[in-house]
Parts: C-alpha cells; sequence; structure tokens
C-alpha cells in the first residue's frame, strides 16, 4: 500500500510557510509499520515535507507499485483528497482507500461527494488496512465504509482492544523523508531534520470536551507503558540523534504515576534530549513539573479554551479557572515554557466572555496564547448539536477552518464579530508593553530562540 499525505501547507496557511511546523504522519507510519510486521509491502510519500504540488503526488502515485492508495485527512484537507483522488482515477484503476478523523464521522457522505474514493477506513487504521491489502472480502472487515454494486455499505465498527498499542511495531520512520521536518516557530529550540522528532504515547483522550472528536474517535484512553515508550526514546536518540522530541499526546501528563515512571527513565538515561507536551491544568504541581523539568522538559501547551468558568463548565472542559492560574505559575516558576491555548465563539460565549477570555490571557501572561476560531468539526458533539438545530446550512469543508475566518456564529454572537474579537485578541496580547518586556528578557536568557521568535511575528503579521 502507498500511504500518502497530501500537500496542504500552501493550502491551509496564509502566513509566512517556514514558519508553520511540518511533522511526520505518525498514523500513516504507524500503519506502514504494521503491514511490514505483517510482510506486506509499504511505501510513504510525504508531498506535504516534500514539497510537492498535488499534481506532482498524482504522478507518483500512479506509478507506484502498489494496487492500494492509503490517504490521510481532516476536515481541512478533505477537499485535498477530492482533488488527488478524481486526477488519480483519471489516470489508473488503483483502489482509494481513506482514513482519518474526518472521513470517520462522514464516510457515507464523503463517498457521495466523491465517486473515486472506493473504501473508507472509520477509526484506528492499523488492521484494517492489512485485512483491505491482504485482499480479505470487505464485507468480511469491520469498520470500513465503501461501494457494493452501486450502493454505500458501512460494515459494523471494530471493536475497542483489537490493536494492543503496547506490542505494536514502531513507526517506520525509515520510510519518512527525516531531514525535511521542523518544529516552525512555536515551541522552537533550533533543531530540525533527524534532530527532531514526535512521538505518541496514548490514543484518545480521557476527557470529553464539546470541540473535540478524540475521544470519539479513538474510542476509549488507551496509553503505552513507560518501558515501551523509552525503548521507543532510545531508538530515537541512538539511531537518529533526536535532541528535540515533541509529545503529541492531547495530554502527556494521565496518568500523572506513568508520566513519573517516564520521566525518572530519561533522568537515568541523561540523554542530550529536551521535549515539549500538552497537558491538562489539574495535573500539574510541583513536585510532577520539577521532575518534568529534571527529565529535560523545557515546555508545556495548557488547553485553557476560556476565561469564564461557566462557559468552561459548558464545553465540558471540567477545570477551574483557579486551577488554571496555579498550574501556570508552577509551570513558570520551574522556568518552562507555558503555551495557553484559547477559543473564540464558544457555544454561549458572548462578546463579554470573549472579552473575558481574552483579558484572563493577558492576566495569565503565557510566553505564547494561541487563539482559535471555534469550529464545529464532524465527530464533536458541538457538531452533532449544531446539527439538529439545523444552524449548519450548506456546509462547505473548505469553511471549517480555526484561524482564517468562520461561518459559524454561536447563535449569540456573529461569524463576523467572532472573527474581530479573534484579531482583537491577537493585538491585545501581543501588542502589550509587559509581553515585550517578557520576551525581550526571555531572548536575552535564551538566545537560541530569538530567530523562531522572529518568525513567529512574521507569520501572524503575514496572515490573511
Amino acid at each position: 500500500m502507498l500511504l500518502v499525505n497530501l500537500p496542504y501547507l500552501e493550502d491551509i496557511y496564509s502566513g509566512l510557510k517556514n514558519a508553520v511546523a511540518i511533522q511526520p504522519p505518525l498514523g500513516l507510519a504507524y500503519i506502514a509499520a504494521y503491514l511490514e510486521n505483517k510482510g506486506e509491502s509499504a511505501e510513504i510519500l510525504d508531498a506535504n515535507a516534500l514539497g510537492m504540488s498535488i499534481d506532482d503526488a498524482v504522478k507518483k502515485a500512479v506509478r507506484s507499485k502498489h494496487s492500494y492508495i492509503g490517504i490521510t485527512c481532516t476536515t481541512n484537507t478533505i477537499h485535498l483528497v477530492y482533488d488527488f483522488s478524481k486526477k488519480v482515477k483519471e489516470k489508473c484503476d488503483k483502489i482509494i482507500v481513506v482514513g482519518g478523523p474526518h472521513v470517520t464521522f462522514s464516510s457515507e457522505e464523503t463517498l457521495k461527494e466523491c465517486d473515486e474514493i472506493d473504501i473508507i477506513v472509520r477509526g484506528e487504521g492499523e488492521l484494517t488496512s492489512y485485512e483491505i491489502v491482504k485482499g480479505i472480502s470487505l464485507k468480511k472487515i469491520k469498520g470500513i465504509t465503501y461501494r457494493s454494486k452501486g450502493k454505500i455499505i458501512s460494515n459494523p465498527d471494530r471493536d475497542k482492544f483489537e490493536i494492543d498499542i503496547n506490542n505494536m511495531p514502531f513507526p517506520a520512520r525509515h520510510l519518512l523523508p527525516l531531514d525535511r521536518y521542523r518544529p516552525g516557530a512555536f515551541f522552537n529550540i533550533g533543531n530540525s531534520g533527524k534532530e527532531y522528532a514526535t512521538i505518541i504515547t496514548s490514543r484518545g483522550c480521557p476527557n470529553k470536551c464539546v470541540f473535540c472528536s478524540s475521544s470519539h474517535f479513538w474510542k476509549t484512553f488507551r496509553v503505552r507503558k513507560p518501558k515501551n515508550i523509552l525503548s521507543e526514546i532510545d531508538l530515537l536518540v541512538k539511531e537518529y540523534g533526536v535532541k528535540h522530541l515533541h509529545f503529541l499526546d492531547d495530554t502527556l501528563t494521565v496518568p500523572a504515576s506513568r508520566l513519573e515512571k517516564i520521566c525518572d527513565g530519561l533522568i537515568e538515561r541523561d540523554y542530550d534530549l529536551e521535549w515539549n507536551c500538552y497537558s491538562r491544568v489539574d495535573i500539574i504541581t510541583d513536585d510532577i513539573v520539577r521532575k518534568m523539568k529534571k527529565a529535560g522538559c523545557f515546555g508545556v501547551t495548557f488547553g485553557v479554551e476560556s476565561g469564564n468558568q461557566k462557559i468552561l463548565n459548558k464545553i465540558q472542559k471540567n477545570i477551574t479557572l483557579n486551577q488554571i492560574r496555579k498550574a501556570v505559575k508552577i509551570t513558570k516558576m520551574h522556568d518552562l515554557d507555558v503555551h495557553a491555548d484559547f477559543m473564540i465563539g464558544l457555544p454561549g460565549d458572548t462578546k463579554k466572555t470573549i472579552i473575558q477570555t481574552i483579558d484572563f490571557a493577558i492576566e495569565l501572561n503565557p510566553k505564547l496564547a494561541l487563539f482559535s476560531i471555534t469550529t464545529p468539526f464532524p465527530g464533536t458533539q458541538m457538531f452533532d448539536e449544531m446539527k439538529k438545530k439545523n444552524r449548519l446550512g450548506n456546509i462547505k469543508w473548505t469553511e471549517m477552518t480555526m484561524h482564517e475566518f468562520t461561518k459559524f456564529g454561536n447563535s449569540i454572537v456573529s461569524s463576523e464579530e467572532i472573527k474581530k474579537l479573534y484579531n482583537l485578541a491577537y493585538k491585545k496580547f501581543y501588542f502589550r508593553p509587559r509581553f515585550f518586556m517578557c520576551s525581550t528578557k526571555r531572548l536575552i536568557m535564551h538566545p537560541r530562540e530569538i530567530w523562531p521568535f522572529i518568525l513567529g511575528g512574521m507569520y501572524m503579521v503575514s496572515q490573511k
């Protein structure tokens, strides 16, 4: 199977492209590793990292020796999948298989929208992809939606625990163009190419926020054991020379006992390795952050989302404003970079609560505040609720963006007002004396961050 990561950089981001992270498609690399482990041939075409055009990717796919083409996508990139699939089918009859969050939750709709796609893989892709390539009858494969005699058929979902993530082969990084990856402007400590890597140590999320599809996509929250994780880190450091490791888990710090064992292992190894991660605020304690720092952690991203407690409750975030304040304070105290994510236009948001969110970001004063426009993606509770209320209208997937613009208001604040408040959030947070003073002080202490800081500024200024 040829596994394809389509070139989305130019299409999705309007700002300076050099400031945007280019990360390995670990999902595809896991599928490739699983196929190889089962004796099947696999190839990865990371057209995004290679800077290819859609037409270039089509040529590569058509020339590939593989009969199956597997594509991963999100809602932001589904239009690219349609374009790619149509152009491939014009030139050959290879079987096109598509997976990822978007098609998992809109599988039948996807096949209706694009005649050229043959099979949708819903949810976890390793075992399903193997059974497809193996030639098992489609009607016997769980977790797929496909065409049969002019009809669209959706087979039952896969069972929850068919894949043991502690016994899976590590991602097939040997099939990736490792010299092409980079961290972008944020959490950038100067390493790129083979010195920069990503890792996933869990699947799913223990929380069920209304704006996120993670818990629905993975169905259950599963974690890899510390020994398994440390073995992969050993490989990354010793074989590839990795110096910056980015943990991509929705929340690395759950459960805390597992995180401590990972940190103990890293402390014992004493690698020349630094890492960053995402965390919930309610897990953070002084002892945990101290150990994270000792183990090489240099930065943490917190999903704050809102500065209004009622809004946090409404979106089922299950955290409090005081827990957020405490977590940010503790993390800063240990000189770790703090990034905080906020959402503009959440369910129940008014202009007043959005202003409170902006003011809360300023109060917390993280190293970076990242604001996004709330978007109801398929697979989220928010999407389902808006669909029931007929508030989605005629959806164009290209309008599902978290930064550029939005067509979705929240029934209280219009889409136009949300965009204005989004722009205001960036202006108020970044164009203030305290931010410049803190940034200048930090850059003097950490000169390696000067260029990433400049890149980040250039990206924000160049956004349309």
